[in-house]
C-alpha cells in the first residue's frame, strides 16, 4: 500500500482522529488530510514519529515491503506487452521501471517483467548491438534476483544467467551461476508424496492435475536432456547415434501426446546439420503446419485436469522466432533461393503477422 493508504489505515485501525495525528506532530489537520488523500506526503523529519504514533516500523509506513497481487502482475505484464507492441521496446521498458520504482521489493515483479522484456526481445526484428543494450538492463535485473531470498526465483535467475553466459562462451562465468543452483538428485521430490495426501483427503481432482503436471515438466525436462544428446553426439562425429536420439525424441512426443512440433523438431536439426535440402523442407512444412494449427492438451487423457493454457500463443511466438532464423540465421544458407523454401517462408509470414 502507498503511505497515504497505510496512514488512513492504521489511523482509524488505532481510533484517532485525523486532528488527534496533527496535534501529536505539530502539524494543521488539513495537511494530514492532504496526506490520507496522496496529494501530499509528510515532510522527511515527521516519518519516524508518524511511525511511532501509528504504531507501526518505518518500512511499512513507507510500503517497502508491500508485495504485488496476483491480478496486478498479471495486469503490469499485459500492460508491458501491449506497449511494446504498440510503441516499441522502450517503451515497454519505461513501464517495466516505472512498476518496479513502485514494488522496490517486489522479486515476482522484478523477475516477471524481466522475462516478459525478454521473451518480446527475442521475437522483435532488431541488430546484434540493440539486442546486446537491452540484454544489458534485463540480465542486470536477473543479477539482483540471483541474490535474492525467494530460492525458485533465485535459482532461475541463475539458470538463466548460465544460459546466457553459455551463449556468449563465457563458460567459467556460467559454470559459477551453475553452482548456484542446488541439483535435483540432492533433494527429494515431495510431489509424488503431496499426491498420495491428496488421495487420502479426498481430493483426487487435486492429485491428478498434480500428477499430470508434474509428468508434463519431466517429459519437458527429458526431451531438452535427449535435444543436448543429439548436440554432444553430434560434436563427437556420431551422426547415426544422434539420428537414433531424435528418433527417441519423436517417439517419447507421439507416445505421451505433447504437442506435433515436438515430435518433429529433432529430426529437423538432424536435417539441417546434414544440410538435405529436400528432407529439410518437408519437414520444416510439417512443422509450420503443426505450429500454426490448433491443439489443445486437454484432448489427451494424460492431460485432462491441467487447465488449457495459452499454447496457441506460444506456438505464434515460436513460429515467429522460427520464421526470422530461417530469414537471417547463416545456419540455413543452404536453403536460399529455393523456391519451395521461400514459399512457404511467404506463405507462413504472412500467416503469422495476420
Amino acid at each position: 500500500m502507498k503511505i497515504s493508504n497505510v496512514l488512513q489505515e492504521r489511523r482509524r485501525l488505532l481510533g484517532l482522529t485525523q486532528e488527534e495525528v496533527a496535534e501529536y506532530l505539530g502539524v494543521t489537520t488539513p495537511a494530514v488530510n492532504k496526506w490520507e488523500k496522496g496529494s501530499t506526503c509528510p515532510d522527511i523529519s515527521l516519518l519516524a514519529p508518524l511511525a511511532r504514533l501509528l504504531k507501526t516500523d518505518l518500512n511499512t509506513l513507507l510500503g517497502f515491503y508491500e508485495e504485488i497481487t496476483e491480478q496486478e502482475l498479471i495486469s503490469i505484464c499485459k500492460a508491458i506487452r501491449e506497449e511494446v507492441l504498440a510503441n516499441g521496446l522502450d517503451a515497454g521498458f519505461a513501464i517495466a521501471q516505472e512498476q518496479i520504482r513502485q514494488y522496490p521489493n517486489s522479486d515476482t515483479l522484478l523477475y516477471n517483467s524481466a522475462l516478459q522484456l525478454q521473451s518480446l526481445l527475442a521475437a522483435a526484428a532488431l541488430t546484434e548491438d540493440q539486442v546486446k543494450a537491452y540484454m544489458k538492463q534485463i540480465e542486470a535485473w536477473y543479477e539482483r534476483l540471483a541474490k535474492c531470498e525467494d530460492p525458485v526465483i533465485r535459482n532461475n535467475a541463475c539458470f538463466i544467467l548460465a544460459g546466457s553466459a553459455i551463449a556468449r562462451k563465457e563458460y567459467e562465468k556460467a559454470q559459477a551461476y551453475l553452482e548456484g543452483i542446488p541439483c535435483r538428485e540432492s533433494m527429494p521430490d515431495k510431489r509424488l508424496l503431496q499426491a498420495a495426501i491428496d488421495l487420502g483427503q479426498d481430493r483426487a481432482g487435486e492429485a491428478a492435475k498434480r500428477l499430470e503436471q508434474a509428468l508434463l515438466r519431466s517429459l519437458n525436462d527429458v526431451q531438452m536432456i535427449l535435444y543436448k544428446l543429439i548436440d554432444a553426439n553430434l560434436a563427437l562425429g556420431d551422426q547415426k547415434t544422434a539420428v537414433y536420439v531424435a528418433e527417441c525424441v519423436s517417439k517419447l512426443a507421439k507416445e505421451f501426446d505433447m504437442h506435433p512440433y515436438s515430435a518433429l523438431a529433432a529430426s529437423f536439426q538432424i536435417e539441417v546439420m546434414q544440410q538435405d535440402a529436400e528432407k529439410t523442407i518437408a519437414l520444416l512444412e510439417n512443422m509450420l503446419r503443426a505450429m500454426a494449427g490448433t491443439w489443445n492438451i486437454q484432448d489427451s487423457p494424460l492431460y485432462r485436469h491441467i487447465s488449457e493454457t495459452a499454447t496457441g500463443s506460444s506456438m505464434r511466438e515460436m513460429m515467429k522466432l522460427l520464421l526470422q532464423a530461417l530469414r537471417q540465421s547463416p545456419e540455413f544458407d543452404f536453403l536460399r533461393g529455393n523456391a519451395a523454401f521461400e514459399s512457404l517462408l511467404s506463405e507462413y509470414s504472412e500467416q503469422n503477422n495476420s
